[in-house]
C-alpha cells in the first residue's frame, strides 16, 4: 500500500513539474518580435495574479489596454522603447514597491543628485572633472525640465519625494534616454552644465561598460570625519556616535537588516539604551534619512525603550527622515511619530505611511526583465498623506554640500540651546 501511495505521489509531482514547465515554455523564443510579445504576455497575466491589489489606481481595462497598445506597437519600436513602455507600464499601477528593472549594459560616467535648487553632477571621472558640482541643464539640447517631464511615467511613486530620488539614476542610462527619444545616440551623448560662476558649457560624454562606471570616480563612497555625519560610514546598517559638546547621542541607522560588522542588532540596542542611561545625553537623535528598506520592528526595543525615560520629549527626541527613507523605515518612523513625543526633522519620504510592500519578484521570460510586485498592504498610521512629512522641513542645498555642512543636524543641536 505504501509502495501504491509513494508511485502515485511521485507521478502527482512530474505531472506538476511538467505542467509548470509547459507553462513557462510557452513563452519562450521565436523571433525578435514574437517574444517581446510573449513577454507582455506574461506580464499581463503574471502581474495581476501575484500583486495584492494590482487595479486600486489603474484600472484593469486601461492596465490591459496599455499592454495591447504595446504588442501592436512591437515591429514599429526599437528595443528601448519596449523596455521603456514595459517601464510605463509598470509604474503606471502607482506605488513604490511594484516596478520594473533590466541590468543595462553601460552607462555614462556620471553621478547625479537632486539638490532644492535643481540636479548638480557630484561625481565623475577625471576626464569629466571640468563638470563636477555643476548644474545640470541640458541633455542632448533639450532642458532639463522637458527631459524630467518626459522621464516621470517611467519612475514607480507615490510622491515629489520619490521623483527627486529617481529621476538622477535614468539620467546616465543612454538605453533609457534612447527609449524616450531624448537622445538618438547611445554611446556618446552632449550634456550641458553650468558652473557656479554662470557659465554655461557643453561635455561630450561617453558611455562606459556599467561594471567599470565607478573605477577612476573621483569622489570616494568612504567619507572621513570631515563630511557631516550622515555621510559617513554608509557601508554600516547601523552605528553610534556621543557628541559631547552638544551631550547629543547620534544613531544612524542605514539599513533594516542585521549586520555582522555593526554587531549584532540585539545588543547592539541594549547598547544604545545603556548608553543613555549611564551618559549625560540631553538629545537623542535617530537619523533615517538614507534607510531604504529591509525589515521593520528591529527599532522597537529602542522605541519601547525611550517611552520609558525621560528622553521622549519633543526638545530631548528627535527623527530625521528624508527622500530615502522607504518601505521598512517608515513603519519604524510611523510608530515613533505616534507611539513618541519626537520631533522630526528632514525632508518628506519617498514612500506613504500606509502603503503597499513586502515585495517580490519574477523575470520576463525572454528579456529577464525584472518585475518587482507588492504582496502587502501596510495600514499603521493615522495619517493618509502621500509622505510622511516631518515638523521641520529642511533641504540639503548645493551650498551645503560642498561646504560639508548638515542643516538638519544643526537645527537640532540648536533647539532649545
Amino acid at each position: 500500500m505504501r509502495k501504491f501511495i509513494k508511485i502515485n505521489f511521485c507521478f502527482v509531482l512530474v505531472f506538476l513539474l511538467l505542467f509548470i514547465t509547459g507553462c513557462e515554455t510557452q513563452y519562450l523564443g521565436g523571433d525578435r518580435n514574437t517574444k517581446w510579445e510573449k513577454d507582455l504576455n506574461y506580464l499581463q497575466k503574471a502581474l495581476p495574479k501575484k500583486h495584492v491589489n494590482l487595479f486600486f489606481r489603474i484600472s484593469e481595462e486601461e492596465f490591459n489596454k496599455e499592454i495591447n497598445d504595446l504588442k501592436e506597437s512591437i515591429n514599429t519600436l526599437n528595443d528601448d522603447e519596449i523596455v521603456d513602455g514595459i517601464y510605463k507600464i509598470v509604474a503606471s499601477v502607482g506605488e513604490g514597491h511594484t516596478k520594473a528593472y533590466k541590468g543595462f549594459l553601460k552607462k555614462y560616467p556620471l553621478q547625479f543628485y537632486y539638490f532644492d535648487d535643481g540636479i548638480y553632477l557630484i561625481n565623475t571621472m577625471d576626464k569629466y572633472k571640468e563638470a563636477l558640482n555643476c548644474k545640470l541643464t541640458k541633455i542632448n539640447g533639450m532642458d532639463i525640465q522637458s527631459i524630467k517631464n518626459i522621464l516621470l511615467p517611467l519612475v514607480s511613486n507615490e510622491n515629489e519625494a520619490t521623483i527627486k530620488k529617481c529621476i538622477p539614476t535614468y539620467l546616465n542610462v543612454p538605453d533609457v534616454l534612447h527609449g524616450v527619444k531624448i537622445i538618438d545616440n547611445i554611446d556618446s551623448t552632449k550634456f550641458t552644465f553650468e558652473n557656479a560662476d554662470g557659465k554655461v558649457f557643453d561635455l561630450q560624454i561617453d558611455a562606459l561598460e556599467t561594471d567599470k562606471n565607478n573605477e577612476e570616480f573621483i569622489v570616494s563612497d568612504e567619507k572621513d570625519d570631515s563630511y557631516p555625519l550622515y555621510m559617513q560610514k554608509r557601508s554600516l546598517n547601523y552605528w553610534y556616535k556621543y557628541l559631547e559638546d552638544e551631550k547629543t547621542l547620534y544613531f544612524k541607522y542605514n539599513q533594516c537588516l542585521p549586520d555582522e560588522e555593526a554587531g549584532d542588532i540585539t545588543n547592539f540596542t541594549n547598547e544604545v539604551l545603556n548608553f543613555i542611561d549611564n551618559n549625560p545625553v540631553e538629545k537623542f537623535v535617530i537619523d533615517m534619512r538614507n534607510n531604504s528598506g529591509g525589515t521593520s520592528g528591529y527599532l522597537d526595543p529602542i522605541i519601547d525603550g525611550i517611552k520609558r525615560r525621560n528622553r521622549n520629549n519633543e526638545k530631548k527626541l528627535f527623527v530625521i527622515v528624508g527622500r530615502e527613507t522607504f518601505s521598512a523605515p517608515i513603519v519604524d518612523a510611523c510608530k515613533l511619530r505616534e507611539e513618541t513625543n519626537a520631533t522630526f526633522v528632514g525632508s518628506p519620504t519617498s514612500g506613504k505611511p500606509n502603503h503597499y510592500g513586502e515585495a517580490k519578484g519574477f523575470e520576463l521570460p525572454n528579456s529577464k526583465i525584472s518585475i518587482r510586485y507588492s504582496t502587502k498592504k501596510f495600514e499603521i498610521s493615522k495619517d493618509e498623506g502621500d509622505a510622511l512629512i516631518p515638523d521641520h522641513i529642511i533641504e540639503i542645498s548645493m551650498n551645503d554640500y560642498l561646504n560639508k555642512k548638515d542643516p538638519v543636524l544643526d537645527y537640532i543641536f540648536n533647539v532649545a540651546k
